[in-house]
C-alpha cells in the first residue's frame, strides 16, 4: 500500500472510508494494496526480453510454451512458466473443464457477460487510463473487442487450460500483453502515480470476477440458476485463469462471496467516470462491432458508416442496458427488461429440453453455444487469434 498517494488523493481516501463502513476491513485492505501492486514475474521477463534481439523473446517464449528448454531464455522466464506448468495441489483440471462447459451452457448470458465486463472496465477513472492512454482501445475499438472474444474462447475451452492447451497458451501470452502495455506506460513520462500502478492487481482480479460473476448472474435472471456444485466448478475455472494471468492470490476467487465482496470493494474505491469513460463507450457505441464485414467486401466501405454505429449500438447498448438494470434493481426489477424478459423464455424453453436430455451432455451444449460467438465472429471476419504481446502497444 502506497499511504502517501491516498493521502494525496482525498476523494480516494474518502471512498475507502465508506467502503470500510460496508465491507470487511481486511477486504478493503486487499484491495486497496492492489492498487500498488503489479505482476512483478511478469514485468521481470519482459524486462529482460528487452535485452534481447527483436522477436527473440517471442521465440524462446513459443519454445518453452511447447515444453522445451530453450537455450538463452531468461532465468525469469524459467521462474515465470515452472508454477503455471507444474501446477499447485489445488488445481483440478477435471473440475476446471467442466467448469468451462457449465459457463458455456447458454450464450447469451456469457456475451452479456462479457460486454458487461469490457464497459466496468472503462467505467473506472483511472482504472480506465491503460485503454485512454493506448489507443487501439478508441480508434480500434471493434478489433480489440474481437481479440478479446478470441482470447475467452480460447480460454474457456473444455480441456484447453492445462500446459500445451490453445486456452493455456493464450491467457499466458495476454499477461504478456499487459506486461508490454504496462512497461509502456511507465516510460511514457504521462502516467500519474495518483492513478495506482499501471494495469494493477486490483483491476486485473475485477476483471477475472466480473468474467465470473457476471455470466452466472445472467444464468441466474435468466432461469437457468446452476447447482452449488456446479458454480464450484465455475469458480474453478476462473481462480485457476486469474491464477495463470497474473492475479495474486489474496485477489484470486477463493469463494463466490469473496470475489463478490473483492468486486464491490473496488467499485466503491475505484474513481468515478470521467471523459475517458465516454470517449471509450462512445467508441465502443460507435464502433464497436464490424458488422458490414458480413456483406460482400466491396460493399464494406459504403455500409460501414450506417450498420457499424447501427448494430453496435444495438448489441453494446443492449448489454449495458441489461446491466444497468440489474445493478439498479431496486429501481426496476431486472427481469422485465425487454432482453432479458425475451431471453428468459427461450432459456426457460431450452433448459425443460436439457433437463429431459434432448440438448446432449454438457460438452455437447457448450460446443454448440461456443458456435454463436464463434460464428458472429467468423461472419464478421474477426482477427482471428488474441493481439500478440509485440502488437500491444500503440501510443496516442
Amino acid at each position: 500500500m502506497e499511504p502517501h498517494l491516498i493521502a494525496l488523493d482525498a476523494g480516494r481516501a474518502a471512498r475507502i472510508e465508506r467502503a470500510r463502513e460496508r465491507l470487511p476491513d481486511e477486504v478493503v485492505d486487499r484491495v486497496v494494496a492492489g492498487l500498488f501492486r503489479t505482476d512483478a514475474a511478469i514485468d521481470a521477463t519482459v524486462a529482460d526480453f528487452a535485452t534481447l534481439g527483436r522477436g527473440e523473446g517471442w521465440r524462446l517464449l513459443g519454445e518453452a510454451l511447447r515444453g522445451r528448454d530453450p537455450a538463452g531464455a531468461p532465468a525469469s522466464l524459467t521462474k515465470l512458466l515452472t508454477p503455471l506448468m507444474n501446477p499447485p495441489t489445488w488445481f483440478d483440471p477435471d473440475r476446471v473443464r467442466q467448469g468451462a462447459r457449465l459457463w458455456w451452457r447458454f450464450a447469451p448470458a456469457v456475451i452479456i457477460g462479457l460486454s458487461g465486463t469490457l464497459l466496468t472496465a472503462y467505467a473506472y477513472g483511472d482504472l480506465n487510463k491503460p485503454q485512454a492512454m493506448n489507443s487501439r482501445s478508441e480508434t480500434m475499438a471493434a478489433r480489440r473487442y474481437e481479440e478479446t472474444s478470441r482470447w475467452v474462447l480460447a480460454a474457456t475451452e473444455p480441456g484447453a487450460l492445462t500446459s500445451g492447451g490453445a486456452g493455456f497458451d493464450a491467457t499466458v501470452r495476454i499477461r504478456f500483453v499487459h506486461a508490454m502495455v504496462r512497461a509502456h506506460l511507465r516510460r511514457c513520462g504521462r502516467w500519474n502515480p495518483l492513478w495506482g500502478e499501471p494495469i494493477h492487481t486490483t483491476g486485473m482480479a475485477l476483471t477475472i470476477d466480473g468474467f465470473l460473476l457476471l455470466p452466472l448472474t445472467m444464468h441466474e435472471l435468466f432461469d437457468m440458476t446452476l447447482t452449488p456444485e456446479e458454480i464450484e466448478s465455475v469458480r474453478q475455472l476462473w481462480h485457476w485463469i486469474g491464477y495463470l494471468m497474473g492475479v495474486p492470490d489474496e485477489l484470486l476467487p477463493h469463494t463466490i462471496e469473496d470475489a463478490t465482496e473483492v468486486s464491490r470493494a473496488a467499485d466503491m474505491i475505484l474513481a468515478p467516470p470521467d471523459e475517458d469513460t465516454e470517449i471509450l463507450t462512445r467508441a465502443l457505441l460507435k464502433g464497436g462491432l464490424r458488422a458490414e464485414r458480413v456483406l460482400p467486401q466491396p460493399l464494406w466501405a459504403l455500409t460501414a458508416p450506417v450498420l457499424r454505429p447501427a448494430v453496435s449500438r444495438l448489441v453494446w447498448g443492449g448489454s449495458a442496458g441489461i446491466v444497468r438494470t440489474f445493478l439498479d434493481s431496486d429501481s426496476r426489477p431486472p427481469r422485465y427488461h425487454p432482453a432479458v424478459f425475451a431471453l428468459r423464455r427461450l432459456a426457460v424453453l431450452r433448459e425443460h429440453l436439457r433437463r429431459g436430455g434432448r440438448l446432449g451432455t454438457d460438452q455437447e451444449i457448450a460446443v454448440r453455444q461456443r458456435r454463436v460467438l464463434e460464428g458472429a465472429l467468423n461472419a464478421m471476419k474477426a482477427v482471428g487469434a488474441p493481439v500478440h504481446p509485440g502488437e500491444a502497444v500503440t501510443p496516442r
